[in-house]
């Protein structure tokens, strides 16, 4: 999505994009390429409501129809790494050595709370529309 004018409001935005329940891979496609291009810039409030809501909509797509179950916390921070576009000496701020990082990664050390904390605050605080805790990172 190319940055919209600041003046659209939420209406307009619902207006343009007519976000639903996805039922096919075409509109789940259509539903990422949207949030994706929001990802690049900085959105206004109303844009960033969108981009909530469409996000919840292609995680209700894939709890249906591409369910993993239970993910383990070092997948979800190798998912985030790679969506991000991260690599190990990103995170050198929360884990303290890019060899840390990469242990953590290859699961040869376990994330402990105060680093759980810190990676979803990261996370959070650097890709507007996540809402991370601990949780997703402790073992």
């Amino acid at each position: 999505m190319t940055p919209t004018s600041s003046q659209q409001t939420y209406t307009d935005l619902l207006i343009q994009y007519q976000p639903k329940p996805i039922k096919t891979e075409q509109e789940y496609n259509r539903a990422l390429t949207a949030v994706e291009g929001m990802m690049s810039g900085e959105l206004t409030e109303a844009e960033t409501a969108l981009f909530e809501l469409l996000v919840l909509l292609i995680e209700n797509y894939e709890s249906r129809h591409y369910s993993m179950g239970e993910s383990k916390p070092v997948a979800t921070l190798e998912s985030l790494m790679h969506e991000f576009d991260l690599k190990p000496t990103s995170l050198v701020g929360v884990f303290g050595t890019v060899e840390i990082v990469r242990e953590v990664v290859n699961g040869q050390r376990k994330v402990s709370q105060s680093q759980a904390e810190s990676l979803a605050k990261f996370f959070n605080d650097h890709y507007s529309g996540l809402s991370l805790t601990a949780l997703d990172f402790e073992q």
